[in-house]
């Protein structure tokens, strides 16, 4: 009988830890994803920032300059987000408990959300701004 629940027990503690290594990787992929996608809409935050810089220095007569300093604001205060989470993010976890692990993650996906949603709304402005400038 001993024999038995000594077996369970350590069945049930190693799918226990494989359990919780499978969120965690799961947790992680999904961080990536969103990453992934930031990435994407960094390109566009970049060649947005190329034009505008450009405007700013060469059509300063016909371009509201502070329509254009404010955008350019807004893109490198986006750009400058995504550069210190990368800095910071630490993908390996080492020494960390399960629940570390776990809480760390979400808080980085947290962050990158919000990074993403700060992202999208420099790319929209300039997007604009660029759309009804006709040079």
């Amino acid at each position: 009988m001993k024999k038995y629940i000594l077996t369970i027990f350590t069945g049930v503690v190693l799918l226990g830890c494989a359990d919780g290594k499978k969120q965690e990787k799961l947790l992680l992929d999904s961080v990536i994803a969103v990453h992934d996608k930031v990435m994407g809409n960094e390109e566009q935050l970049m060649k947005n920032k190329m034009v505008l810089d450009s405007l700013l220095k060469h059509d300063s007569v016909t371009v509201a300059k502070s329509a254009v300093t404010e955008l350019l604001k807004s893109v490198d205060s986006a750009d400058n987000a995504m550069s210190d989470w990368m800095h910071k993010f630490d993908a390996e976890n080492k020494g960390k408990s399960h629940q570390e692990i776990m809480e760390y993650l979400g808080d980085e996906k947290k962050k990158i959300i919000a990074i993403d949603s700060q992202i999208n709304v420099a790319v929209n402005e300039s997007n604009k701004f660029l759309s009804t400038y006709k040079k």
